[in-house]
């Protein structure tokens, strides 16, 4: 069985430079905490968002 999470960013304001490191502080902080990455989505919706989904084994 899997737990999931999900961590939504605004980047509206991002360069390409902050939200690349914006993204890899989010991926490195949950794979050191066990989590694996599943997908992300992109969307519009009040201004720009980034929606990332990580799974773990429920412990």
């Amino acid at each position: 069985m899997w737990e999931y999470k999900t961590e939504i960013v605004n980047t509206l304001f991002d360069t390409k430079r902050s939200l690349k490191e914006k993204c890899d502080a989010i991926l490195n902080k949950y794979a050191n905490e066990g989590w694996e990455f599943v997908n992300i989505q992109c969307t519009d919706i009040g201004g720009c968002m980034k929606i990332f989904v990580f799974k773990r084994e429920k412990k």
